[in-house]
């Protein structure tokens, strides 16, 4: 399977191997002493002849008793949240090590469709009467191109009473297409949510089988722990956890795409002038009135244009494209397969 590969016991390591992501444990970074003494690392890090639970400046801690044969530890060990990038961290002088647990399940972000683009429409369809109110015998006034001016009635000049309608859009020239889809990808790319942080304990200062183990910060916890899924041992049984020393991310989400539905022509504008040749400069000493803007199907009363045998219209706009773009796919599938299972057995 080609996917992507999730391991964690190697310090700094990021590499592309075979077509899978690996992605290591960082260096750790939290530093905690007791003095000049570092407690529990197996080292007399004073050279004052103590180590450890040996010395007075590690006070604090206490020899606690070594794992069981076939068992590892015991280890200082937290659980937090996993930012998928940040590594184990220890005491200065321990070694770390980390497991992590809770898979993150394949959910993906929704997929969403931007507008309508391209398309294109004609003008829209122009109707005009001469009368008033849209009545009586119509003349065809459709304009065929924007900036396009022209007469109505033709030669023989403007009715007294005229009023114009648009009776329809445009007709629809090319449909158009959706934009590029967005969303489908991973709602969360790191495979795991949480990591177990785990600082080996070593045998200085204490009798032979058991470990120096400094104070626990808040949440951590006195563990053992072993390859697969046996049950724990008596006296390490207060907590157990079931975490993975890496995965192969076989999540995926289906690729987004946006349908067009519903595409048609709306609007568009004509404009009427009082002046032939759509002209709004009136001559000196003559009075124009201003233009009116013929619009959606309303009848637009225009006689005041007319009254004077001059009359013209000018397509502005043609009609536009609409429709919606529906979004499908970005469905996710698959999920974190889980490689080199570990229980812990805390105290």
């Amino acid at each position: 399977m080609n996917g992507r590969k999730w391991t964690f016991p190697f310090a700094g390591l990021v590499a592309l191997v075979g077509g899978c992501q690996i992605i290591g444990s960082l260096e750790p970074e939290l530093v905690l002493s007791s003095g000049d003494e570092v407690c529990g690392d197996g080292l007399d890090d004073d050279e004052d002849g103590l180590a450890d639970c040996a010395d007075p400046d590690c006070a604090t801690s206490t020899c606690v008793s070594g794992a069981p044969p076939g068992w590892e530890g015991p280890f200082w060990v937290w659980r937090s949240a996993w930012d998928g990038a940040s590594g184990p961290s220890c005491p200065l002088g321990l070694e770390a090590s980390a497991h992590y647990m809770t898979p993150t399940p394949a959910a993906c972000t929704p997929c969403a469709c931007g507008g309508v683009e391209g398309g294109a429409c004609g003008t829209p369809r122009l109707r005009c009467w001469a009368s008033k109110s849209c009545s009586g015998e119509a003349v065809n006034a459709t304009i065929d191109d924007v900036g396009q001016c022209g007469n109505p009635f033709g030669f023989l000049g403007s009715p007294s009473t005229a009023s114009c309608r648009i009776i329809a859009p445009g007709n629809m020239q090319s449909n158009g297409t959706c934009a590029p889809p967005s969303g489908g990808g991973l709602a969360d790319a790191k495979p795991f949510q949480e990591m177990l942080s785990a600082c080996e304990l070593r045998e200085a200062g204490c009798e032979e089988g058991s470990s120096c183990a400094p104070p626990l910060e808040d949440g951590a916890k006195l563990c053992i722990r072993k390859s697969g899924d046996d049950a724990c041992p008596s006296g390490w049984t207060a907590d157990t956890m079931d975490a993975y020393s890496s995965g192969q991310d076989a999540r995926a989400c289906e690729a987004c795409t946006c349908q067009l539905q519903g595409a048609a022509c709306e609007g568009g504008v004509y404009r009427a002038f009082d002046l032939q040749g759509c002209k709004e400069d009136a001559e000196p000493g003559s009075v124009v009135d201003p233009p009116i803007d013929i619009t959606g199907d309303a009848c637009f009363d225009l006689t005041m244009l007319s009254d004077l045998n001059t009359f013209s219209v000018r397509a502005i706009s043609t009609s536009v494209v609409t429709g919606a773009c529906q979004a499908s796919g970005g469905a996710p599938s698959g999920s974190v397969l889980l490689e080199g299972p570990v229980k812990y057995c805390c105290r």
